[in-house]
């Protein structure tokens, strides 16, 4: 059974944020209690909702698919989810999955929070495509020639 907790929010940013906890299996359960929460904090405003990953032990597809849709939700409303923490379970899961390429994984808290201003923290970042690089660009020019 898994346990959503509310954890206390001490540093200011520009965006409201709010701390949740998953503990257990990720699954379509958890994540109903996720979007609750992130929507009822959305209907002010914009808000980052830092989600603390570290104690997953297990992920559903339910899970990954219910995490989306909480980031789209938010995102649709001008804020973000982070996930933040280690756990072996949704770093396989990301992995396999490619979930790289739509959600990142920040080791801290604080690497979440600073994630609009510091890229460069965040785990399972997508590789950069390199099928541009294979061809080289046209020269541009003004005018003639």
């Amino acid at each position: 059974m898994s346990v959503l907790s509310h954890a206390p929010n001490s540093i200011p940013t520009l965006l409201t944020a709010i701390d949740l906890t998953i503990a257990g299996p990720l699954d379509a359960l958890s994540v109903l209690d996720v979007r609750h929460l992130s929507a009822e904090a959305a209907a002010d405003g914009p808000i980052v909702v830092l989600l603390n990953v570290a104690d997953v032990t297990s992920v559903g597809a339910s899970g990954v698919v219910g995490l989306l849709e909480v980031l789209h939700v938010l995102r649709a409303r001008g804020g973000d989810l982070r996930l933040f923490g280690t756990s072996t379970a949704l770093d396989q899961t990301l992995l396999q999955a490619h979930l790289g390429h739509v959600a990142r994984i920040y080791a801290t808290r604080q690497e979440a929070l600073d994630a609009g201003t510091n890229l460069a923290g965040a785990r399972h970042l997508a590789p950069q495509s390199r099928w541009r690089g294979l061809f080289g660009r046209p020269r541009r020019t003004l005018g003639w020639g």
